[in-house]
């Protein structure tokens, strides 16, 4: 039997989030969002979404936003406080007294004793969602396939990708496909208490990746492993400073550690099977798009 009550989608106006609206365009809930402003407010509501204010950090804003909600989806954005901003939705949620199914999109390999700081962070909040009591299915996303325009400036320009993996591979998977999971969960049973763990139909390479770049762009990408240290900023577009000042800092040193090696972090299972996106191109998604990369926005 589908869900067919009132669904709350945090982070709606991000990337997973603008995917999953698509993909629960035509089901049978009560689709709402939570909007952090009014601007945000009227974007959703120009999607036909209905959309209701609230603050993570503002946690009596939260209350009024969860009344009647039988689902929830839990995206929250990178920031210092992202473990606050989680809690503080869980306890509303606990409060509310609906006890909603609440599925959390978290990171691959979420561990305390993970290298980067995000993926602890990840952890630290699957730990209070599931002792929570609450029904839960969490979401653990390889790295994003859009993720890859980071490269784009230098794609441009030089034609060049430059990031300190080596040899390494990487399931990387579309955002629109995390969508097209998680919407599946969410208006589902049966996903209850599960952890999946979603990669892209392949474990590729950034030697891969710039050879997809070159037959889509109609020239030479070249790709150039480099040191960690001497890693390049990437595009800065889309997240808040103090956010990707965050990420660039957790992920300086060890974010090719496995990777460089050799080693590709597509796991050989997971603890559950995920009900399967229909994308299937591993490369040639949104994430290498070719307008952006010949027309790279100017941000200076």
């Amino acid at each position: 039997m589908e869900n067919s009550g009132k669904v709350l989608i945090t982070g709606a106006t991000g990337k997973v989030g603008g995917a999953l609206l698509d993909n629960l365009g035509n089901a049978d809930i009560d689709l709402w969002a939570l909007a952090r402003g009014e601007s945000k407010a009227q974007s959703l509501e120009g999607r036909g979404v209905e959309a209701v204010l609230g603050d993570f950090l503002e946690p009596e804003t939260l209350g009024p936003a969860l009344e009647g909600v039988s689902t929830v989806f839990l995206l929250t954005p990178i920031h210092p406080e992202q473990i606050s901003q989680a809690t503080n939705v869980i306890e509303a949620i606990k409060e509310s007294g609906s006890d909603p199914h609440v599925v959390r999109l978290s990171v691959h390999q979420a561990s305390h004793d993970a290298p980067t700081r995000i993926s602890r962070q990840h952890a630290e909040i699957e730990d209070r969602l599931v002792s929570s009591g609450l029904p839960y299915t969490l979401l653990r996303p390889q790295s994003f396939m859009q993720n890859t325009l980071m490269a784009a400036p230098t794609v441009a320009v030089e034609g060049r990708i430059y990031q300190p993996m080596k040899d390494g591979r990487l399931g990387m998977i579309d955002a629109r496909d995390i969508g097209e999971v998680a919407a599946k969960v969410l208006t589902e049973e049966g996903h209850e208490d599960k952890t999946y763990t979603l990669t892209g139909p392949a474990a590729i390479s950034f030697h891969d990746v710039a050879d997809a770049l070159s037959e889509v762009l109609g020239k030479k990408v070249d790709y150039v492993s480099i040191p960690r240290k001497r890693r390049r900023k990437p595009c800065l577009a889309g997240a808040s400073r103090s956010g990707w000042r965050m990420l660039l800092m957790s992920t300086r040193r060890p974010t090719a550690r496995a990777t460089a090696t050799g080693r590709p972090t597509t796991p050989s299972g997971s603890r559950a099977t995920p009900p399967p996106p229909t994308r299937s191109s591993p490369v040639t998604s949104s994430g290498c798009s070719a307008g952006m990369i010949r027309n790279p926005v100017d941000r200076s």
